[in-house]
Parts: structure tokens; sequence; C-alpha cells
């Protein structure tokens, strides 16, 4: 695994809220299938942490033994300083859970469904009904407050477990596919509401998502994590210079004053550049990181005129795919 980031079991509560250490969870009746395989990372008070991978990968298992739905094979995991196993019921009074699939009570209102929910955690009647109202405000489903669950749009019911999961006002918010099977403008709205709940309320959101462009928007760590197994942890940037030191960069270029051909062959000797393609008037040169002042004086010493040296720019799902192999 690689991890731009040192990580320690000492660190305070204050700044790790979630401890992960050696999490396992094997399945299958001689426990033959690993499905989480000897997770360790920690999650920062006030992140929104993206947990990303491709399908059975291991993400909402993981999930679902940080709060205490399912117990470890191996390691342990600590949520709020809880133990994951021994403390559940103090997890599940500091955290939120938004599933995928989440289920609701079709028959019952939007109140009432979120007044079943609050009764759970003990509240007053006024300080539960006026968290209500203020909920349904914020996710926009004041005017459906006294409509029937059953009714809802699939943005309408994503919207509302997100209420759902806030009803506790929790330090710590699970979020499986908050976004998955919504329009565009819906999606939006959620990932909005994902940044305002971190930002104004400094709410540590753990979020799993299969959209690259919705975790490279809103979350501030991410973890990869592929056949159980995390391959890499840290900021998007952080992501992007491991594909750049192991696999090198595309610089675009753009020359005057020397033919294309010309400045192929002399780029082609150099060392540390890879490959040359024109492409569309633009010279493609793949190359190691950090050459980008080498290039410049090789063409400049050729005679050339420089209108473009940039390096191209790798989007989260393009660092995804080449974490993992794909």
């Amino acid at each position: 695994m690689q991890t731009l980031q040192t990580e320690t079991k000492d660190q305070t509560r204050d700044e790790n809220v979630i401890e992960i250490q050696n999490l396992t969870k094997r399945f299958g009746k001689q426990n033959t299938i690993t499905a989480v395989d000897s997770l360790t990372f920690n999650v920062k008070k006030g992140d929104v942490f993206g947990f990303v991978g491709q399908n059975g990968a291991g993400k909402t298992t993981t999930m679902k033994m940080l709060i205490g739905l399912l117990e470890p094979s191996d390691g342990y995991a600590k949520v709020a300083g809880y133990d994951s196993v021994r403390e559940v019921i103090n997890i599940r009074e500091v955290t939120g859970v938004l599933p995928e699939p989440a289920g609701f009570y079709g028959n019952l209102t939007a109140r009432q469904n979120l007044r079943f929910y609050a009764k759970l955690y003990d509240m007053d009647s006024e300080t539960r009904e006026n968290r209500i109202v203020e909920l349904l405000e914020m996710v926009g489903l004041d005017d459906a407050i006294d409509q029937k669950i059953g009714g809802f749009s699939t943005g309408m019911l994503k919207r509302f477990g997100l209420a759902q999961a806030l009803i506790n006002d929790p330090e710590i918010l699970f979020l499986d596919e908050p976004t998955s099977g919504i329009d565009p403008k819906g999606a939006q709205m959620m990932r909005d509401l994902i940044k305002q709940l971190s930002r104004e309320k400094d709410v540590t959101i753990f979020l799993s998502s299969h959209s690259m462009s919705e975790v490279e928007e809103i979350c501030s760590r991410i973890g990869v994590i592929d056949s159980g197994k995390l391959l890499a942890i840290g900021t998007v940037d952080q992501l992007r210079d491991i594909i750049r030191e192991r696999e090198g960069v595309n610089y675009l270029l753009e020359v005057w004053d020397i033919s294309y051909n010309d400045m192929v062959e002399k780029l082609n000797l150099m060392d540390g550049v890879h490959d040359v393609k024109t492409l569309d008037g633009t010279l493609q040169v793949h190359a190691d990181s950090g050459m980008r002042a080498e290039i410049a004086k090789t063409i400049s010493k050729s005679g050339g005129t420089i209108s473009r040296l940039e390096e191209e720019r790798m989007d989260l799902q393009s660092v995804f795919l080449k974490l993992i192999g794909s």
C-alpha cells in the first residue's frame, strides 16, 4: 500500500474519530473468502473521507464493521473512541447512517417517519418536533413534510434519508452511495448539503461512492480499496503524485520556429522521455515527472519558441483506474 501520510494509533481522539487497525473480514464455511484484508488507516475529525473501489472491493463490508453490523474476523476499529464490537450502542448514539438501499415506512409521512426514528434516541417532544421541521427544511422537503414516503421520487428519498441520518445530530455520518439513481440537479443538491454539513456543522463524513467526480469535488481525503486491500490514501493531489512518480506524466506542447518532426526526434533522444506523439498540432510528450524545465531547455537550444507547455491533468477517474491497474 502506498500512503502519503503517517498515521499513528496514539493520536488524540480529537484528531482521529475513526481508527482502523488490521481490520479483516472473511466469509464462507472455512473462512476462505477474504472480503476485507488487513485495512489500517485513520479518518480525522472534520474530514469528508471518500472510500472508493469497484463493486465487491469491500467498501460496504468495511462500513458495516465500522457501525457494528458485522464483527471483524481480525483487527479492530474504533469510532468516536468506541470499540466497534464491544461498544456498538455508543457508536450508534454518535453516528448517522444513510445505507444503499435505504428502507423507510412508505405508508407513513415524512414527519411520522422521522418522529419514529427520533424516539429511538429518547428526545423530548419539543426538541424532536423542532428538529424534524429543521431537517426537512434543510434538505428541501419542508413542502412534503406531511406526504407519505411511498409517493416520494428517488431523489426525494435520498434527501429524506440524509435527514433521517441526521436526526440524532451525529458527530460522524456514514453515507453509502448518497447520490446513486438521482438526476444531476438532485445529485448536486446532495453534494452541496454534504459540504455544508462538513463546513458548518463540523460533521465527519465517511462516504462511499462510484462517482469519481463527486468524490473529487467534495472529499478532503480519499482511500482506494481493491479486492479488500487498501491501495492508497491521501488527497486528490497526493494520489495524483503517486501515479506521476510511478508512471510519469504527459506534457502538451505547441512550438514555433522549428518543424515538429525535428522536435520529435530531439525530444526522443532525451533521458527521461519515453514517448513523443503529434496530436492535432500539439506535441504530447510522455516523460518522467519533473521534466518540464529540461524539455523547455531542449526546445530553446534547438531554436524553437514555446507557445504552450503544460502538464496534462489527470482527473480522479484516471488516477483511480491507474491505481487499480485497469
